[in-house]
């Protein structure tokens, strides 16, 4: 069986929680997963990393040796199971674990406990300890095992990396990352911290409009060329975007500047909550910065077609969601409509659209001083279009609430110092502001749904009503006229959600 064995070595629960992360990545469908190993030899640990490589980082995974049983929601939900205190192995029948394996993954601490009951598993983990930690060894399919060495192999160019950049001698721990492929470790020493992004680049996905993935049509950055250029770039006029300490564009490693971890959408701590008004305040004054400059020349133009194929996730996924079945010819008017609107912003001076410009991806630096005080972080997707759409990215937030006389503030504190008393230019931007708030909120509502249904991240779902309203709160702007009878004719409910 040596062939069917992968094998590695663990300093640490940190690099238990990656090889875990590995084998996470590797799986695709329900399976029987057996953890071997003595007691506190990091059977638990190793679960706990498995279960955040497929939940999230910020997932709490307790023990199960009391419950028995912990489930977790995922594109394959999942079970961990601990043994240890079962009786009986007949026992199993009653936790309806052998109905589980056909739909779940299962991971099962102290397997031996149910013999005779259980099947054979299809992945064995062993945790033995080592001079130097643990020895992890997993057996499993060829396909698996193949995957599990791609990973081996990744991160011993990692710590070539990391050695080069002087950085191999750091603790690493895993961070919350995003919704892409990229991903984020802190790196901390007895001198300070940094951020670790590994950013793989993947192959394209399946072609889906005109011959070609989303990611090409939307612009979407692809490897780490574009953010480390798009980082240099915002230093250079004056923002706070994460120093590169160390880059290899081509493998796509990066040891950044670390900024923290405090943001609008974070968990409550006992320390200082920000001040939402002077942070906002400050949000906006960086966002007129930003639009006094001339951008990039590498940026790819935010026109027409790119927001009609945004605004298609929509049709694609939200609607569907709803229950809402439309025929081609409505999804082409659907597109044409957007299409339009689209381009009919690009009249306007174009500027440097961040795309991400909200709560996440706003780090708040409380000792830092003016244009440095907020952190700018995921910029990697910038473009060149118009100045409305990263400000309603900020009034209308997807994953927080915004109160409206911090909505209020802001609008008003942009047009003022944009616009002062020119009546007609306040109006083409406020209508602007209407169609850019709509589009990006459509744009969402489809991602979110992907995420919640294709992806096992149900938690999205619940920003759903304040996506919805950010849509409804702006659709009887006279320019969005072609949407709202587009709505009524092909979907006059899809936005009355059921507590509505």
């Amino acid at each position: 069986m040596a062939e069917r064995i992968f094998t590695c070595d663990s300093a640490d629960e940190a690099a238990s929680a990656r090889v875990a992360g590995w084998l996470a990545a590797a799986l695709d469908a329900p399976c029987l997963i057996f953890l071997h190993g003595d007691l506190g030899v990091g059977k638990t640990a190793f679960a706990r990393g498995f279960i955040r490589a497929r939940c999230g980082q910020a997932t709490q995974v307790p023990s199960p040796s009391f419950a028995l049983i912990q489930p977790y929601e995922a594109a394959v939900p999942i079970w961990h199971v601990d043994l240890y205190r079962l009786a009986e192995a007949e026992e199993i029948d009653e936790l309806g674990l052998i109905e589980a394996l056909t739909d779940h993954i299962c991971l099962i601490e102290w397997p031996q406990n149910g013999a005779g009951v259980l099947p054979e598993a299809d992945i064995h983990v062993t945790l033995d300890m080592a001079a130097n930690g643990r020895r992890i060894s997993i057996e499993a399919d060829a396909d698996i095992l193949a995957a599990l060495t791609k990973s081996a192999a990744r991160e011993a160019a990692l710590q070539d990396f990391l050695a080069a950049a002087d950085w191999h001698q750091a603790g690493r721990q895993a961070l919350a990352g995003d919704a892409s492929t990229r991903r984020y470790e802190r790196l901390q020493t007895e001198t300070g911290s940094a951020v670790l992004m590994d950013w793989q680049e993947m192959p394209d996905g399946p072609p889906v409009y005109d011959g070609q993935p989303y990611s090409r049509v939307a612009h979407l950055a692809e490897a780490m060329p574009r953010f480390a250029d798009m980082v240099n770039w915002l230093r250079d006029i004056g923002l706070a975007a994460p120093r590169l300490y160390a880059c290899d564009r081509d493998r796509g490693f990066a040891v950044l500047e670390d900024f923290g971890d405090r943001h609008l959408a974070a968990p409550q701590t006992d320390e200082k909550p920000i001040d939402r008004t002077v942070f906002y305040y400050e949000a906006v004054e960086n966002l007129l910065h930003l639009h006094r400059q001339t951008p990039a020349d590498f940026l790819p133009v935010y026109d027409g077609g790119v927001q009609a194929v945004e605004a298609s996730l929509f049709t694609d996924w939200f609607l569907p969601w709803r229950g809402v079945e439309i025929d081609n010819t409505a999804k082409q008017d659907w597109y044409d409509i957007w299409h339009r609107l689209g381009d009919g912003l690009m009249a306007d001076e174009k500027v440097t659209v961040l795309r991400d410009y909200h709560s996440v991806n706003l780090l708040w630096r409380e000792t830092a001083q003016a244009k440095q005080r907020i952190g700018l972080i995921d910029v990697q997707d910038a473009l060149k279009g118009h100045a409305a759409y990263d400000l309603a990215a900020l009034i209308h937030d997807a994953r927080i609430h915004v109160s409206a006389a911090h909505q209020d503030m802001m609008l008003r504190h942009y047009l003022d110092k944009r616009f002062g008393d020119d009546k007609a230019a306040r109006q083409a931007f406020t209508n602007a502001f209407a169609v850019t708030c709509v589009q990006r909120n459509m744009k969402i509502a489809g991602i979110f749904i992907r995420l919640a249904e294709r992806d096992g991240k149900p938690r999205y779902l619940t920003h759903m009503p304040r996506i919805i309203g950010h849509i409804k709160a702006h659709l009887a702007t006279p320019v969005l006229q072609p949407v709202t009878a587009w709505l009524a004719h092909y979907a006059p409910r899809a936005l009355e959600l059921d507590d509505d």
